[in-house]
């Protein structure tokens, strides 16, 4: 060892005169959220963080922050908070510099545990003075000058707790107050301390043992029942546009709603991808993109997310951001309350548990992103056309990169690079638009030669094929002789399926016939799967697992004849087990030819045609479906009646059969485990 050492020596002092570059990442994950339209749907994708970890500010003066619940930036970026377990607000300038305190030590300034701060755009502060249960009202010097107490209304009721938590002030001087223990809604209080009304209030859950109780039990017994009241609203948030998203802690869905003043919901679906029922907070930036601050521990390193952007039209765009109880890296939060976003639209959010504030700013490529995103959502995609190409360079998985670049390509006349961008991104709609232009323009060149194109394929087909068809059935090869008759019978019990059925009862079908059909129908599935139009087929073909398809194809086809034979048998059908099997091939003939046309349709037309491929499916289908009962019916001698029966009791035993398969198949793998854990146990022991 000891030679060794001048070598280690000199290797090491390399390495101290010439060091590697050091990197380092956030301590969290930054997702998009796929939501397209085709095999990629709502799936997460890895992404270049769009915020990095900014400051952190726990330097509060003389006294540090003790449980600070809520916070709010003015239009001059200065942080206020409500730093509750101090009985005070404390506010910051943007660089997170301590500046003042509001609230004093006694009279009518002191405040109780506040849990909630507003600024108004006159520099107004109001606070929820949660302890004093009132709303109070300071100057822009932190002075105090009036407080709101519990509305005296005759519409208030009597039992109604007013315990201000949170709160959000309108142009007009309009109050919406979120209560503690309300379930009603929001307290709507006008400038003059007057209660108008409750507002946005949730809905109580209702599950369907409620509603058999309420059809079933009498008024008595509905009024020992425990009322189900609605979730209380948590927080509320009034964004640039003068809407209201207001939160809700406990629920899984309808966490978020963005409410207008008359109180109704302008999220449609507003409730989370995650499911979170621990979504504390919402803040917005002035393009109307919402971010949503949620504190749930998920335990998972690889996926917890704490803020989510949303679009202006309600789509979770990304997510990023970690929680953790004991958190000791900088960036990731344990108790997260409020969060808030400045002018320059670095995001802040306040941690009651670790008593500070963290601050996240936005990087270059969430700049790139975003701003594309926002030209985007109103409708000028060719100003964000730079932007989204740079994007495209960065990160080739965000689909909504392609949306912008497909409506640009159309705008400019680019229909082919539009029909490429569209189908990138999943989006059927804009995809059929930039077709049916592409179609116009290629009907316009090629019209000429569209018609020569018809008019040979009708002199080949009647000169050519149908000559042909009349001399190779006049001159069939001998062992052709029975296929050919099998073949002709199959597309006459197509047309004639009583009559159809009966001749081939009681005859055997050539297994190369029924091996011929069985080909057709194998082609023609999978000339769907990989041949049909992106506008009716929107999947990725990389993703299409042939042998699967075909598997659930044609599992229901032949567990239907084991089933129907079985039946059959014990109803006294006549039909034998080859009967019910090459009817039931027969009886596919209309899918194997009706695809056909609608493949060929699917790659013609746009989605306000797509009622002609919808109805020729149907028919097709409906045609199959009729196929077996009547070939059921004939094979084993039913009447109308008896022939239902008995296909009713098909469906059932094809469940049964499949149930048997899987609780089989599970055993064998349990055995099999079994037996494999035990011989590596005794491998180990031996």
């Amino acid at each position: 060892m000891r030679k060794y050492m001048p070598l280690l020596g000199l290797v090491l002092l390399l390495a101290m005169l010439f060091p590697t570059a050091a990197s380092a990442r956030e301590p969290y994950y930054t997702f998009y959220l796929d939501h397209g339209t085709g095999g990629a749907r709502d799936r997460l994708y890895y992404m270049q963080d769009i915020y990095a970890t900014g400051m952190t500010v726990t330097n509060v003066g003389e006294h540090a922050l003790s449980g600070p619940s809520d916070l709010f930036i003015d239009s001059n970026d200065q942080l206020f908070v409500a730093d509750t377990g101090n009985n005070r607000i404390v506010v910051f300038d943007r660089n997170g510099r301590f500046l003042r305190v509001v609230g004093g030590q006694e009279g009518k300034s002191a405040l109780n545990a506040p849990e909630g701060v507003f600024v108004t755009s006159k520099g107004e502060i109001y606070v929820a003075d949660t302890g004093n249960r009132r709303v109070a009202v300071f100057d822009a010097e932190g002075t105090f000058v009036k407080e709101f107490q519990k509305p005296t209304n005759s519409l208030v009721p009597k039992s109604f707790y007013f315990v201000p938590v949170k709160m959000a002030v309108d142009a007009r001087g309009m109050m919406y107050i979120v209560s503690k223990g309300s379930y009603q809604g929001l307290v709507r209080v006008d400038k003059n301390g007057e209660f108008t009304g409750f507002l946005g209030g949730n809905k109580a859950s209702v599950t369907l043992l409620d509603r058999v109780k309420k059809a079933i039990f009498t008024e008595e017994q509905m009024a020992q029942e425990n009322k189900k009241l609605p979730h209380e609203l948590s927080n509320i948030t009034l964004d640039h546009s003068g809407f209201l998203f207001t939160t809700t802690l406990g629920v899984k869905s309808d966490q978020v709603k963005k409410l207008t003043a008359g109180g109704q919901n302008r999220l449609s679906n507003s409730g989370l991808i995650s499911g979170s029922d621990q979504i504390v907070d919402v803040t917005a930036d002035s393009r109307d993109f919402y971010y949503v601050l949620d504190r749930k521990v998920t335990g998972d390193d690889d996926i917890d997310s704490m803020i989510s952007v949303f679009s202006p039209e309600g789509s979770q765009l990304f997510t990023f951001g970690s929680v953790r109880k004991q958190s000791e890296r900088r960036g990731v939060l344990s108790y997260p309350s409020s969060i808030g976003i400045d002018s320059k639209d670095r995001l802040w959010v306040l941690d009651s548990d670790l008593n500070m504030l963290q601050a996240y700013d936005r990087t270059a490529f969430g700049n790139a992103i975003l701003d594309a995103a926002a030209d985007y959502y109103v409708g000028d995609y060719e100003k964000g056309a730079d932007n989204w190409r740079k994007v495209s360079s960065l990160n080739e998985t965000i689909n909504l990169t392609y949306l912008a670049l497909g409506e640009v390509a159309q705008k400019e006349g680019h229909t082919v690079e539009a029909m490429r961008d569209f189908k990138t991104s999943y989006d059927v709609e804009g995809y059929s638009e930039a077709f049916w232009s592409y179609r116009m323009n290629w009907i316009e060149r090629n019209f000429g030669y569209l018609v020569a194109a018809i008019v040979g394929f009708w002199l080949i087909y009647r000169f050519g094929i149908k000559r042909f068809i009349r001399y190779y059935l006049v001159h069939t090869p001998e062992f052709l002789k029975g296929i050919t008759r099998d073949l002709r019978d199959c597309g006459y019990t197509m047309l004639h399926p009583y009559e159809g059925f009966y001749r081939i009862k009681g005859r055997n079908v050539s297994y190369w016939s029924l091996l011929i059909i069985l080909l057709l129908v194998t082609a023609v599935k999978l000339a769907s799967l990989y041949w049909s139009g992106y506008i009716f087929h929107p999947v990725d073909l990389r993703q299409i697992r042939p042998w699967s398809e075909l598997l659930f194809f044609f599992v229901p086809v032949f567990t239907w004849i084991i089933a129907n034979y079985l039946v059959s048998t014990v109803k006294d059908g006549e039909g034998r087990f080859r009967e019910v099997l090459q009817a039931s091939i027969f009886a596919l003939l209309p899918y194997a030819l009706l695809s056909i046309p609608i493949i060929a349709f699917t790659n013609i037309l746009v989605l306000e045609e797509g009622i002609l491929v919808s109805s020729i499916t149907s028919i097709m289908w409906i045609w199959v479906v009729l196929l077996f009962f009547v070939s059921s019916q004939v094979i084993h001698n039913f009447d109308f009646i008896e022939n239902s029966k008995n296909s009713a009791i098909t469906i059932g035993t094809i469940g049964v059969i499949w149930l048997f398969v899987v609780i089989s198949a599970g055993l064998t793998f349990n055995l099999s485990d079994f037996i494999y854990q035990l011989y590596k146990e005794v491998a180990f022991l031996g």
